[in-house]
C-alpha cells in the first residue's frame, strides 16, 4: 500500500483541471444576462444580412471582395446565433415533474375535506418545458384538479352503486407533439353535465334556448369557460362560485395555448391545456409595418394578408363602423394607432391606395389600417418591463439599423378594437379563487377558533407540553459567512425538498420500506445541517424534532401511520416557504401550531446514557458491512478506478463536529462512493463524531483531483484544518 500526504494549505488556489461536477449553481442574474446577450447576438446577426441585402442591391459600387466578406460575416454570425439560442434554450428547460408533485398534497387535502378516495396518478413527469411554462402552469391547474375532486369524481358509495370502483382515478400528463406541450387532467368521474349546463345557459340569460338547443357539443363546453358561470347548485369552500374556469381560459391563452376539453356521461372528462412550445429568447418571424412615425411588428402565424386597397373597397355601417369584404366575408376595418394610442392615423394613403393588414387571433379576425409594409424580418421579443403595461402590446425589438419597434400581441389587439376588453384577471381573480385555502391556513390559530384556549388546539396526547412558534433572525453576519457561500447551501436545501415530497408519497404507499425511511431521514438531516451552516438555529432545531420522530421509526418504536406522513409533509410545506423568505433576505417564523403540537407529541428525550453506551466502541477501525466490503473489492479491481482513505481533523468554529461530518461525506458524494467512514455513518447521524473523520471512498479522479476537491470544499465551507488523503493499492 503506497500514498502521498499533503495538507490543505499546499493547494490553496489550485486550478481546476479534470475534476468534474455533474451540477453547480448559476444566479439567475447571470442567465439573465446570457439571455440577453443572445438576445444581441440574433440583432446583430440580422443586421449584417440587412446589410449585405444592401450591399447587393445599391447602385453605389462596392468592389467584390467586401461584398464576400460581408456575405462571409453573414452567414457565420447566422450560425452562430442560431447554436447559441438553442444552446439558451437548454438551459431554460426544466422537466415538469417539479410542478407536477406539488400537486400531490393537494389532492390530499381536496379529497379528505370532500370525502372522495382518489388514485392520483403522473404521467410523462420528465417532459421538459419552458421554466417560465412550467411556473405559469401550477395555479390553472391547481383549480381544474380542485374541480376534478369536487364536481368530477364521485363520493366512494356513489361510486359503487354505479358498478365503479370506490376509489376514483386522477391522472395529470404532459407530453409533446408537433411544436406544441400537451398537459390534460383527466378523471373517471360523471363526466359534464349536457342537460344541467344547457339549463343554466338559459336560466342565467348566456344564451336564448333556441341558441342552446343548436349548439354542438364543443360550443356548449366552452360555455363552462364564461366569466360567472356555475352548474354547481350550492357553493363550496373549493369551488362552485362561477370564479375559475375563465380564469384558468385566460391564463392558459396568456400563454399562446387553448384548452380542449373530452367528455364521457358515467366515464369522466379530460382537460387539455395546448401550448406553444416557448424559446429561451423569444425569437418570432414577423412582418414589419409603419403607422405614421412608429414602427410596429406582426408575428407571421398571426398575419392573414397584406394588400392595398381604394375608398370603393370600404363599406359603411350606420355612418360610424368601416368595414370591408374579404373572400366573402365582412371584416371590421379598423385604424391601427388609433386601437392601440387613440391618435387617428395621418399617413395611412400610398397615391389612390391604402395599406392595410388582416391580423387574426383566436377570438377573431380584423383588417387594420397601415402607413407602409416594410419588410418581415426575424425579430427578438424584449419583454416590457414589470409594471409596465402596454394593452395591445407584449414586448419591443430592434428592427434594422437600431430602430426600436413594438410588437403586435394580436389577441389584445382584437379585443382592443372589437371593444371586448382584454384583463389580464388571472392574478387578481385567482387570489380570490385559487388562494382562499392559504389565505385560511395563514389565519393564526386563535383567529380561526374563536375563544379557543391554545391547549384545546393540542391533540390527544400532547398534554402539557407549550407550543410556541419557531422563529429565527438572519445569521450570515454573526457568521461572516459569503452570501454566495450560503446560497449554495440554500440551492441545496431546495433540491433536497423537490425529492423528498416524492420520497413520502412512496413511504405512504410502503410504510415498510426502511430504506426508504433511512434516505428520508438522511434528508432532513441534510437540510438541517445546511440550515445550522448558514446560521439558522432555530429553523434547524424543527427539522431536528422532525428528525426524531424518523428515527424513531428507522428503531421500530413507531410505526407510519396518517398523522406521521401528514407531518412530514406538513414541514416539507413550511421549509419550502422558509426557504423562500429566507433566501429574500426576510426573518421566517414557523407558525403552524398544529405540526408544532403533532411534533411536540411524538417527542423524545435523548439521554446521555444512550450516547456513553454508543461511544465506548470507538476504537478508530473501519469496520464495513458485507455490502461495503464487496464494494470495496469490485472498486479495487475496477479499471481506471482508485480506492482512497482520508483522514480530516476536524475544528469548525461554529458547529457540532458531528454536523460538519455528515455534511463534508454528503458533499463528497459528488464525485466519489462512499465504501465506509469512522465514525459510522449511524454513528455520526447520533451526533457521536469527536475531532477526527477517517473516509474510505473510490473514485474514477486521480489524487491531485481529489486533493484539490478536498482544499476547495473543505476550507471554504467547514473550517476543516488538515486533511491527508492516500489511494490504496
Amino acid at each position: 500500500m503506497t500514498g502521498s500526504r499533503e495538507q490543505s494549505a499546499d493547494h490553496a488556489g489550485g486550478a481546476k483541471t479534470g475534476l468534474e461536477i455533474e451540477r453547480m449553481p448559476v444566479k439567475i442574474s447571470h442567465l439573465d444576462t446570457l439571455l440577453g446577450l443572445t438576445g444581441e447576438i440574433i440583432i446583430a446577426a440580422s443586421n449584417i444580412s440587412i446589410l449585405q441585402r444592401h450591399l447587393t442591391t445599391s447602385e453605389t459600387d462596392v468592389d467584390k471582395e467586401t461584398v464576400e466578406m460581408v456575405k462571409l460575416a453573414s452567414l457565420t454570425t447566422n450560425r452562430i446565433s442560431s447554436d447559441l439560442h438553442r444552446l439558451v434554450m437548454d438551459i431554460r428547460m426544466v422537466p415538469i415533474k417539479d410542478t407536477f408533485l406539488r400537486f400531490r398534497r393537494l389532492v390530499r387535502d381536496i379529497a379528505k375535506k370532500r370525502g372522495r378516495q382518489v388514485d392520483f396518478e403522473i404521467v410523462g413527469e420528465d417532459t421538459l418545458v419552458d421554466k417560465t411554462v412550467a411556473e405559469r402552469l401550477y395555479e390553472p391547474l391547481a383549480h381544474q384538479i380542485r374541480n376534478a375532486i369536487d364536481h368530477g369524481l364521485e363520493d366512494p358509495l356513489e361510486r359503487q352503486h354505479e358498478g365503479k370502483p370506490p376509489t376514483g382515478s386522477l391522472v395529470l400528463t404532459a407530453y409533446k407533439k408537433e411544436g406544441f406541450t400537451y398537459v390534460s387532467v383527466a378523471d373517471d368521474g360523471k363526466g359534464l353535465d349536457e342537460a344541467r349546463i344547457r339549463q343554466v345557459a338559459v336560466e342565467k340569460g348566456y344564451a336564448a334556448g333556441g341558441t342552446v338547443r343548436n349548439m354542438s357539443t364543443d360550443e356548449l363546453w366552452r360555455l363552462i369557460m364564461t366569466p360567472g358561470f356555475s352548474t354547481a347548485r350550492e357553493a363550496t369552500e373549493i369551488s362552485g362560485r362561477g370564479v375559475g374556469m375563465d380564469v384558468v381560459k385566460n391564463a392558459v391563452e396568456a400563454m399562446g395555448g387553448e384548452i380542449l376539453i373530452e367528455s364521457t356521461p358515467g366515464g369522466g372528462s379530460t382537460f387539455t391545456y395546448k401550448i406553444p412550445q416557448l424559446s429561451a429568447v423569444n425569437i418570432t418571424d414577423a412582418v414589419i409595418i409603419r403607422a405614421d412615425d412608429s414602427y410596429f411588428a406582426v408575428p407571421v402565424g398571426n398575419v392573414v394578408a397584406t394588400q392595398s386597397i381604394s375608398d370603393e373597397d370600404i363599406n359603411t355601417t350606420m355612418g360610424q363602423t368601416e368595414n370591408i369584404l374579404y373572400l366573402d366575408s365582412i371584416l371590421p376595418l379598423h385604424d391601427l394607432l388609433h386601437v392601440l394610442t387613440g391618435t387617428t392615423l395621418t399617413q395611412s394613403t400610398q397615391g389612390d391606395s391604402m395599406p392595410i393588414i388582416i391580423i387574426e387571433a383566436k377570438n377573431g379576425r380584423i383588417a387594420c389600417k397601415v402607413s407602409e409594409f416594410i419588410r418581415p424580418q426575424k425579430l427578438v421579443l424584449i419583454p416590457l418591463p414589470e409594471g409596465f403595461d402596454v394593452k395591445g402590446v407584449s414586448g419591443t425589438t430592434i428592427l434594422g439599423g437600431s430602430q426600436i419597434g413594438m410588437i403586435i400581441e394580436p389577441f389584445e389587439l382584437v379585443a382592443m378594437a372589437m371593444g371586448t376588453g382584454f384583463e389580464d384577471e388571472f392574478s387578481s381573480r385567482s387570489s380570490i379563487a385559487m388562494g382562499e385555502e392559504a389565505r385560511r391556513a395563514s389565519i393564526p390559530l386563535e383567529t380561526k377558533t374563536p375563544g379557543a384556549s391554545q391547549q384545546a388546539a393540542r391533540p390527544e396526547g400532547a398534554a402539557g407540553a407549550e407550543v410556541r412558534p419557531l422563529s429565527d433572525t438572519r445569521a450570515m453576519n454573526r457568521l461572516e459567512m459569503d452570501q454566495g457561500v450560503a446560497e449554495e447551501f440554500f440551492i441545496e436545501i431546495q433540491d433536497i425538498l423537490k425529492e423528498l415530497n416524492e420520497d413520502i408519497f412512496q413511504i405512504e404507499k410502503d410504510p415498510e420500506n426502511a430504506a426508504r425511511v433511512n434516505t428520508i431521514f438522511r434528508h432532513f438531516h441534510s437540510i438541517k445541517g445546511n440550515f445550522m451552516m448558514t446560521g439558522f438555529n432555530n429553523v434547524a432545531a424543527f427539522v431536528h424534532e422532525v428528525e426524531s420522530v424518523l428515527d424513531r421509526i428507522r428503531e421500530k418504536t413507531l410505526s407510519v401511520n396518517q398523522e406521521i406522513i401528514d407531518l412530514l409533509l406538513d414541514a416539507v410545506k413550511n421549509l419550502e416557504g422558509g426557504l423562500v423568505r429566507i433566501r429574500s433576505g426576510r426573518n421566517y417564523e414557523i407558525e403552524d401550531r398544529e405540526l408544532l403540537a403533532t411534533l411536540s407529541k411524538y417527542h423524545r428525550m435523548e439521554t446521555k446514557v444512550e450516547e456513553r453506551e454508543i461511544v465506548a466502541d470507538d476504537d478508530g477501525v473501519f469496520r464495513m458491512s458485507p455490502l461495503g466490503t464487496l464494494l470495496y473489492h469490485a472498486k479495487m479491481s475496477a479499471p481506471r478506478v482508485n480506492v482512497f482513505q482520508s483522514m480530516i481533523e476536524l475544528k469548525p468554529s461554529f458547529q457540532d463536529p458531528s454536523l460538519v461530518a455528515y455534511l463534508i461525506i454528503k458533499r463528497l458524494t459528488m464525485i466519489a462512493d462512499i465504501i465506509d467512514s469512522v465514525p459510522s455513518l449511524e454513528r455520526i447521524e447520533k451526533g457521536l463524531a469527536r475531532n477526527k473523520l477517517k473516509i474510505m471512498f473510490a473514485s474514477a479522479h486521480t489524487l491531485d483531483e481529489v486533493n484539490r476537491f478536498f482544499t476547495k470544499q473543505l476550507s471554504r465551507y467547514y473550517s476543516a484544518e488538515m486533511f491527508e488523503n492516500l489511494v490504496m493499492e
